[in-house]
């Protein structure tokens, strides 16, 4: 991909130069967006054309120039770019609504294949039975096949990351932002995700005052990766309720982790949860056998695989 090319989609995110659309229709023709710039408004086929005269309209307006100082800092950060186009971009992402698809991903590490998920989320303040078990599920769940997707918050996210990390387990962290990722203490376990498993963004820098918002599009971004979302340990007032909403929303199966019930706040959520539509589990043992029976076999089927080597070529499928 050339600069130019690089330029314009990070245009097309950062400053939303481009409708979707016009996007799509440039992905199904095997377009390069550079060749979008030169197109009569007649070769825009099966497209609204008020969409299209407004794009031929704005289109000398992109800013590319402003795009160049992140495109430099890209490359001295080591981030790629992972373009609507790309045949690795999730596929995961596509199903969920327009307005909210990621044009592009900021992307560091290994380039893995976005698929089998299981998101791990929870309170930043937690228990330590609870980041017990996010650390037993991090390590678990890759043994048979899947990915621990998080948002590396502090508290059960990074658990579930440290744990994946232990048994060499793929991981995919969601950032709200790539440049200068919070929180700063996790620096470390970054670089340990980035060996061998992905850092993905929507964003490249903070937003300041609009930072709630990116945090919101990182929650439905961990939730459209995953098969299934489970949440450890939270009040319902935290925000892991709008990142359980969320996965309920796009149809995500969602289990909850049943607390110590002395943990009167956490137990609150927990069956507030499963009022909403979550499945209970207690242990490990009891989110593998749900898994079983909610993700396809294609995918996972623990009676007939004993390692993540034997699953493998499923995956591929």
């Amino acid at each position: 991909m050339s600069e130019t090319e690089e330029l314009l989609w990070i245009a097309s995110q950062e400053k939303n130069t481009i409708p979707f659309e016009i996007i799509k229709f440039a992905c199904h023709n095997n377009l390069p967006l550079s060749h979008l710039l030169e197109m009569t408004e007649s070769d825009f086929t099966d497209l609204d054309q008020k969409t299209v005269a407004q794009f031929i309209q704005n289109r000398e307006n992109i800013p590319i120039d402003a795009c160049q100082k992140i495109f430099d800092n890209l490359q001295k950060e080591r981030i790629t770019l992972i373009p609507y186009c790309d045949p690795l971009y999730p596929n995961n992402l596509r199903k969920i609504e327009t307005t909210k698809i990621p044009r592009v991903l900021y992307h560091q590490g290994k380039k893995i294949p976005f698929q089998n998920g299981i998101a791990i989320v929870g309170t930043r303040n937690a228990s330590t039975h609870a980041i017990e078990i996010a650390r037993d599920l991090g390590r678990s769940l890759p043994e048979h096949g899947f990915m621990i997707v998080s948002g590396l918050a502090r508290g059960i996210d990074a658990s579930a990351m440290r744990g994946a990390i232990s048994v060499s387990g793929k991981t995919i962290a969601v950032l709200p932002w790539i440049h200068n990722p919070y929180p700063p203490e996790h620096e470390k376990l970054l670089e340990e995700i980035k060996k061998d498993g992905s850092v993905i963004s929507e964003n490249y820098v903070s937003a300041g005052p609009m930072d709630k918002y990116k945090f919101l599009q990182r929650n439905a971004i961990i939730s459209a990766l995953s098969e299934v979302l489970i949440a450890v340990e939270s009040s319902y007032s935290g925000g892991t309720r709008w990142q359980v909403e969320l996965a309920l929303s796009q149809k995500k199966t969602v289990v909850a982790i049943e607390p110590e019930e002395f943990n009167s706040l956490a137990y609150d959520g927990f069956k507030r949860f499963i009022q909403n539509g979550a499945l209970p589990a207690r242990n490990v043992s009891d989110v593998l056998e749900i898994l079983k029976h909610e993700i396809k076999p294609k995918y996972y089927a623990l009676d007939n695989y004993d390692s993540v080597e034997d699953i493998k070529p499923l995956l591929t499928q």
